[in-house]
């Protein structure tokens, strides 16, 4: 049986500079990995690799059809107009999802946004907007989560609400990228540093 993400030899240049290097990385499911490294190190050109985003790379890399659908909130996520609400919802849309609303509202309730659901995206705080980007992402379900420093501009209860929920997701594969190590988590992940 392969691993359901494995990664051997990564490496992405630009203009004959290599922007990410990374020589291994496997993760099975429900793995839960923090990316660590330092301002431009990579992370973020890592995860647009593993997402299917960034094509142009040299090494190899399997994703497992188990691994799909992969859920990728980047660094500095896109909220769009309207509502917390429509914002959640918009992940389901065209896609067949039962009781979607049943199911952003309960994402709502663990990433604690229930009160903030008829607020418009426009006037939410950088760590409100980065719990809304997860919810829209948590949606669909993905068995692979791909988070790209989701606690920057995250206050205290705005990161305990955050690592909870993330804990609750036993079957799915988490990677998160920081520049530092993660805050007090109620899961200890694996940490890999990439440079």
């Amino acid at each position: 049986m392969s691993t359901p993400l494995n990664i051997q030899n990564l490496r992405v240049n630009r203009k004959s500079k290599c922007i990410c290097s990374l020589p291994q990385l496997t993760a099975e499911q429900g793995d839960r990995i923090n990316i660590q490294g330092l301002n431009g190190s990579g992370k973020s050109t890592l995860f647009r690799v593993i997402a299917g985003l960034e094509q142009n790379y040299q090494g190899k890399v399997f994703l497992s059809q188990h691994l799909k659908p992969i859920g990728f909130v980047q660094q500095n996520p896109y909220l769009f107009r309207g509502t917390v609400r429509s914002n959640l919802l918009y992940g389901a849309q065209g896609k067949a999802i039962s009781h979607a609303d049943e199911k952003a509202h309960e994402i709502a309730e663990k990433l604690e946004l229930t009160d903030l659901l008829d607020r418009k995206a426009k006037h939410l705080s950088g760590g409100e907007r980065r719990r809304v980007a997860l919810g829209r992402t948590m949606i669909l379900s993905p068995s692979l989560l791909l988070l790209d420093e989701p606690f920057a501009e995250m206050d205290l209860p705005g990161t305990a609400a955050t690592s909870a929920y993330l804990d609750s997701l036993q079957e799915t594969t988490i990677l998160i990228a920081t520049p530092t190590p993660l805050p007090k988590m109620p899961f200890s992940p694996r940490i890999v540093t990439i440079d």
